[in-house]
């Protein structure tokens, strides 16, 4: 099957069915998709062994009337049924069609297995829901409302660990499950093209349903459709049930960013079942609804309605809400301290960045504010009054990080907590998610993430059902993204979605305004431990802060600082001179060789002689070096060619 959405339980081990059933836990890890259906199946009683064959038989009157249940499915879709029978028949397989309870009210096909199809009851009357034969293609398909492929011994009983089955739900106009195409075989006939022509036909069926309702509702649509014609310069969105996005103008798409078509009405900022209930019994004025982009709009919205009344589309109209903006609003980004040319740039692209949804990525030495940055970017955003969610990818242990972010359902592993927990995609919902050192991130939860940005859709730990998250999502790192993606550590598809909107921030050595920071962050500090009289800095200690790497930037600034006031305090004076910074620092950038501000090769030879200590210290080890100046790898290499450092020597 080609669907992104199809549960497959393939053919495990003997071990591993036995371990289940003998109630050993061990595995449950390894096989959880498995392990959660064959659990669900337990609970509602179905045998191991499966049932004896002739238990769970609908016969008579009973299944005629079942029949009659879907016999507007088989009236319509005759052709796509017989033709979805012959193509399955080709490779050895019978074709069921079940009712939304698992009874199967028609089998077509099946060739040489047609024999042994009615020897385990997969025969009109037999019922194949879970809990009468446990996890099983129908039955599953019918209970998940999604595609199911169960081959072997992904079977809960074992009177099927032979069989081979591929199922797909069919669904009405509400979205809800009115029958399953299915096709099984044995296990060994198994082959991707029946799963191709379940799902096709069971689409084909679920397709005609929605046509046959919209025909049941006469002019309805057709006026509806006329008027968002007329209203034309509105911004105007078909929804239909059970909340798909059919179609939008173009003062829709414009509006809302051109995420629309086929998507979820979540885009929109409502619900299906309360975006019907405003259609019904509108607000007056309209209602208020926030979009997945942090937009404030008006919604007025239009019933179309099916024979029996049922809501089969709402026409919504949509328009900027006007509220009134806060008076004298502060600046979000006037706590970055910026008289450097190149951070004034990077703060003037992220400000316009910041009023979009889009995903951001800041790319910066550690050390350097991206935490600051990635706040700034949340409160100048339309989702400022929604929460702030910070996660170090780094700092998490890889077998941990998709829990944390994603949440777990009860029992998803041993420990869990008994009522499961929400991750913080949850946590961060209406408003900002910063991932720091995001490319520490494993690859397979770098896929998970691109999911998330692209569709917001993700599982928990150990929970087949989809979650929605509405965040926003800002990464950092301070890794060289090109070449991590060049070595296959970081997914090139992943860097691209996030490389459009990437704002990078020069590291501390390489501003101009160092002084100006050092002097406003000194003052600010010293306020902060309770100086009475303003601080202030010696002109040699000026020179030395001028003239030093910064290997660790804003965040080794701010340290020195803290520890220089300190120094000064005790020793009673209000000016910070040299012999009150650090003596680390001093030993890097030796006085002596103090020379003006602005000049350049100073600066580059107290780099180079940094760089050459930390490796003379850690006997030529890069890793190490770069560890003891706090930078990444990356970082350090940039450094050697800067200067001309040999690392082979």
């Amino acid at each position: 099957m080609s669907s992104a959405d199809v549960l497959v339980l393939d053919n495990v081990s003997e071990g591993v069915w036995r371990a289940f059933h003998e109630d050993r836990g061990s595995r449950r890890r390894d096989h959880r998709a498995h392990w959660d259906r064959w659990t669900r199946a337990q609970r509602l009683g179905a045998p191991a062994a499966g049932p004896p064959a002739e238990e769970a038989l609908v016969r008579g009157e009973a299944l005629r009337l079942r029949g009659e249940h879907v016999e507007a499915i088989e009236a319509l879709g005759a052709a796509a049924l017989a033709r979805a029978a012959k193509q399955v028949s080709e490779h050895d397989f019978v074709l069921l069609l079940a009712d939304r309870d698992g009874v199967v009210v028609r089998s077509d096909g099946g060739a040489g297995f047609r024999e042994e199809a009615r020897r385990v009851r997969l025969i009109e009357g037999a019922s194949w829901g879970e809990a009468v034969r446990g996890t099983n293609a129908i039955g599953t398909a019918a209970a998940e409302a999604r595609p199911t492929v169960v081959l072997g011994r992904g079977h809960f009983g074992r009177r099927y660990h032979g069989l081979a089955c591929f199922a797909a739900p069919v669904l009405d106009v509400r979205g809800e499950v009115v029958a399953v195409v299915d096709a099984t075989s044995r296990v060994e006939n198994a082959r991707p093209e029946v799963g191709r022509a379940v799902l096709g036909a069971a689409g084909v069926l679920t397709e005609l349903l929605r046509l046959e309702a919209y025909a049941s509702a006469g002019g309805t649509v057709l006026r509806a459709l006329v008027r968002a014609v007329e209203r034309s310069r509105d911004a105007a969105v078909l929804v239909e049930a059970p909340g798909r996005v059919a179609t939008a103008n173009g003062a829709a798409r414009s509006l809302l960013s051109g995420r629309l078509a086929g998507g979820p009405v979540d885009a929109i900022g409502i619900g299906w079942p309360a975006l019907v209930a405003e259609a019904i019994a509108p607000s007056p004025g309209g209602r208020e609804v926030r979009t997945v982009d942090g937009a404030r709009l008006r919604l007025r919205a239009e019933p179309v309605l099916g024979a029996r009344g049922e809501a089969l589309a709402v026409l919504a109209h949509l328009e900027p809400s006007r509220r009134p903006a806060p008076a004298l609003a502060r600046d979000p980004f006037g706590r970055i301290f910026a008289r450097d040319a190149a951070l004034r740039q990077a703060i003037d692209w992220a400000r316009l960045v910041a009023e979009s949804d889009l995903p951001v990525m800041l790319l910066a030495e550690t050390g350097s504010g991206k935490e600051l940055f990635a706040h700034a970017i949340h409160d100048a955003s339309p989702r400022a009054q929604g929460p702030f969610v910070a996660l170090n990818c780094g700092a998490v242990a890889p077998s941990l990080l998709e829990s944390e972010l994603f949440g777990y359902a009860p029992g998803a592993f041993t420990g869990a907590a008994p009522g499961g927990r929400t991750g913080l995609l949850h946590a961060a919902s209406g408003g900002t998610l910063f991932l720091d050192e995001v490319a520490e991130m494993p690859l397979a939860m770098q896929a998970a993430l691109l999911r998330v940005l692209e569709t917001g859709a993700y599982h928990r730990v150990g929970d087949p059902k989809p979650e929605r998250c509405d965040v926003r999502v800002i990464c950092a790192t301070c890794r060289d993204l090109d070449r991590a993606v060049a070595d296959g550590s970081f997914r090139q598809d992943l860097f691209y979605r996030l490389k459009g909107a990437a704002v990078r921030l020069p590291a501390l050595r390489d501003r101009e305004d160092r002084l100006p920071l050092a002097r406003h962050l000194l003052a600010e500090r010293a306020a902060r431990a309770g100086w009475r009289d303003e601080a202030s800095l010696s002109p040699e200690a000026e020179a030395l802060v001028a003239q030093h790497p910064w290997p660790g930037n804003v965040r080794e600034l701010l340290s020195v600082i803290d520890v220089s006031l300190v120094t000064a305090r005790g020793a009673g004076s209000r000016v910070i001179d040299v012999a009150h910074l650090p003596l680390d620092l001093r030993a890097v950038t030796p006085p002596a060789r103090a020379a003006a501000p602005a000049e350049g090769g100073a600066l580059r030879r107290a780099e180079a002689d940094a760089l050459r200590r930390a490796l003379a210290a850690h006997g030529g080890n890069v890793s190490a070096a770069a560890r003891e100046l706090g930078v990444a790898r990356s970082t350090l290499y940039r450094m050697a060619r800067r200067n001309g450092v040999d690392l082979g020597k």
